[in-house]
């Protein structure tokens, strides 16, 4: 499936009906209630993450198809492999701290996750607690003022144009400290799935066109990582 537009619903259909799986035997595999994946098809409702969870687990498939990246059996080779996100495009997920815009979507098992941000926490009492994955992280300013708590060092803020790299093992939160909310470019070296599994049980919402990155904000971003 490569429709940018597909959402969640698309994505479950699509995979209901390559496998020839009615709603009913989807019930009975997930424990999801026939209402629901009807609504979750016909894209009258999200899930939160646990259900998304259940649904993959149900449905023995890995979580990241349900956003639109075919799981492969084998590792692909990286040669010749390319892909193009237009201004705008990629897969949404937003959380209560982040929204997060993943890039490059139609290519599976990549060796590093790209993403566009948007901090939206302001303490850490409203964050809760840390984040923490395999790989390291990477992470550019591009609008606001971002502040990273890290488990093993003290606070640091980061300005339009400051930038770090730090073992995404340990535990790290981002919060705005400016009066809109940060922007930022997060690249990490870790798997989708991973980066999915850390958000942890937040609610989240997923959709194919994210309003995160809008044409103008896109390009002024390149502009600024040109200079």
């Amino acid at each position: 499936m490569t429709d940018q537009k597909a959402s969640l619903g698309d994505f479950l259909r699509e995979i209901r009906t390559r496998n020839h799986w009615t709603l009913s035997q989807v019930s009975a595999m997930t424990g999801l209630a026939i209402s629901t994946l009807s609504k979750v098809e016909n894209n009258q409702m999200s899930l939160t993450y646990d259900r998304i969870v259940q649904l993959a687990e149900g449905l023995k498939v890995d979580i990241v198809e349900l956003f639109g990246t075919r799981a492969t059996e084998a590792s692909p080779s990286p040669l010749g492999r390319r892909t193009i996100s237009r201004a705008g495009e990629g897969r949404s997920i937003k959380t209560k701290n982040y929204d997060y815009l993943y890039l490059c979507t139609d290519i599976s098992k990549k060796s590093i996750v790209p993403m566009f941000g948007v901090a939206h926490a302001r303490t850490m009492e409203e964050f809760g607690p840390f984040i923490r994955h395999v790989g390291e992280e990477y992470t550019y300013v591009v609008e606001g003022e971002l502040q990273l708590h890290t488990e093993h060092y003290e606070p640091v803020t980061l300005k339009v144009g400051d930038s770090v790299y730090f073992d995404a093992t340990m535990g790290h939160a981002y919060v705005t400290v400016s009066e809109k909310p940060a922007r930022f470019v997060c690249i990490c070296s870790t798997t989708e799935k991973d980066l999915i599994d850390a958000i942890g049980s937040s609610a989240i919402e997923e959709s194919a066109i994210s309003k995160l990155a809008p044409r103008a904000k896109v390009e002024q971003v390149a502009r600024t990582i040109r200079k």
